[in-house]
């Protein structure tokens, strides 16, 4: 009886493990965080033109019929996020998702990253691709960089508790560089 017991608990254990989750841990150690996407995500580098200058923007997206989730770094002139307020840039990278949708926030609530550095939660409604839509958001300022991780969904297709889990996946990891630098020595003409 204990033999059929167990042997019939480790297949149940054993199929509980099968199946392949759609969602992957996202590592990107030039950017230094690791976070849960779904599926393979896009890889969308810009270079914007803000007030301060042309800042490089690097975002990492996975769309779907029913939603579109995306996470993304910028690194601010450390002149600039030295003297900011968090908030001011907060608002800023906020206000451009929000023109995406034609929304209006509904809920601005701060936080914190590993409880020092300062962020903000966000939730919108607007418009995505012509249907209601529903944006949440998270910024957080670590040293001159700006992290963003937003989910869009219809209203209703997404259960929070996803949204959720993929926002407390987020984490810091060692930055890694990956381009190496070569420095030559001067030159010196002999003439």
């Amino acid at each position: 009886m204990k033999k059929w017991l167990f042997m019939v608990l480790a297949l149940a254990l054993a199929g509980c493990g099968g199946g392949s989750s759609e969602w992957q841990t996202l590592r990107v150690p030039e950017g230094g965080f690791a976070i849960l996407m779904r599926g393979q995500p896009v890889y969308f580098p810009q270079q914007l033109d803000t007030p301060v200058g042309k800042l490089s923007a690097y975002l990492y997206s996975s769309d779907r019929p029913d939603a579109y989730f995306a996470v993304g770094y910028t690194d601010y002139p450390l002149a600039l996020a030295v003297g900011a307020e968090p908030d001011k840039v907060f608002a800023g990278a906020r206000e451009t998702w929000l023109k995406r949708i034609g929304g209006a926030t509904a809920i601005t609530t701060p936080l914190k990253l590993d409880g020092k550095y300062p962020g903000v939660q966000f939730t919108a409604t607007g418009k995505y691709q012509e249907r209601d839509a529903v944006l949440e958001g998270r910024l957080y300022l670590v040293d001159q960089r700006l992290y963003q991780i937003v989910a869009l969904s219809r209203p209703g297709e997404i259960q929070q508790a996803v949204v959720n889990r993929y926002f407390e996946s987020f984490k810091l990891i060692p930055v890694e560089y990956t381009e190496k630098l070569q420095i030559k020595p001067p030159t010196v003409d002999k003439k």
